[in-house]
């Protein structure tokens, strides 16, 4: 006996106008897990985290050199013996610019030189680079090199008159013991010079430079201060992408 099937009905049929065994459409997929965007983010945050702990170990430079080196008011190299046959010490150039913020980063600048016999008088000036050069050209000299004692010497066979009377000091001293020259930066080339107070051949110091450095300490709050604001930042830029991208996965 046939049993009666009722219309419409297909045996197997999945859904009404669908094929047998048809899948239903598929579910949307999340974006790719690195796009280039995120890429590029971590990149540059990665980049923000190298300048941040540049600034941050800059800051804890300058803020250890504002305490750690600091003497009687003054930033200060430390002391050192320097001679020479010729008849000048001579600092090396120092190129000073940047207007009104010359003075809260240098402020005053301190030399101080004492002969190596102390009885001997021992003349300190510090002026324009290139009127300081003009006075020594043609004598024998040497140019202190850093701090450590290292000299370069300058042949010359010419006579100097006394640097007193050379006239191209902005600041000078002389006489037996510890000289002091103290000057307020200012923008331009710059040179210090050892001498005899009479010219002659034969220096023999010990001698030391410093700088008031009045914002030293604040500009190492700001550079560090500044170091954590791009750490958190390049964090920020690093993290986000990668959450996103395995969020993705």
């Amino acid at each position: 006996m046939a049993t009666n099937v009722p219309n419409g009905s297909i045996s197997g049929a999945s859904a009404p106008g669908g094929p047998a065994g048809a899948a239903g459409p598929p579910s949307p997929q999340p974006h790719g897990g690195w796009t280039l965007w995120r890429v590029v983010t971590v990149v540059i945050g990665s980049v923000l985290a190298l300048v941040s702990l540049g600034l941050l170990a800059g800051g804890g430079t300058l803020l250890w050199a504002g305490q750690a080196l600091r003497h009687d008011g003054y930033v200060t190299t430390g002391t050192t013996a320097y001679s020479t046959t010729g008849r000048a010490l001579a600092s090396e150039r120092v190129d000073l610019g940047w207007g009104l913020l010359l003075t809260g980063l240098v402020g005053d600048v301190r030399i101080r030189v004492t002969a190596a016999d102390p009885g001997r008088p021992v003349f300190v000036g510090l002026g324009p680079a290139e009127r300081v050069a003009a006075y020594l050209s043609g004598t024998a000299y040497a140019t202190v090199t850093g701090t450590g004692g290292g000299l370069a010497v300058h042949d010359g066979t010419g006579r100097i008159a006394p640097p007193g009377t050379a006239g191209v000091w902005a600041a000078q001293t002389a006489g037996p013991g510890t000289q002091v020259v103290r000057w307020t930066a200012q923008d331009g080339g710059w040179m210090a010079v050892a001498m005899n107070p009479d010219g002659s051949a034969g220096v023999a110091v010990r001698a030391d430079a410093g700088v008031a450095a009045p914002g030293l300490v604040r500009l190492a709050a700001e550079v560090i201060v500044g170091g954590i604001v791009l750490g958190v930042l390049s964090a920020a830029l690093i993290r986000v992408p990668l959450r996103l991208a395995a969020a993705a996965r």
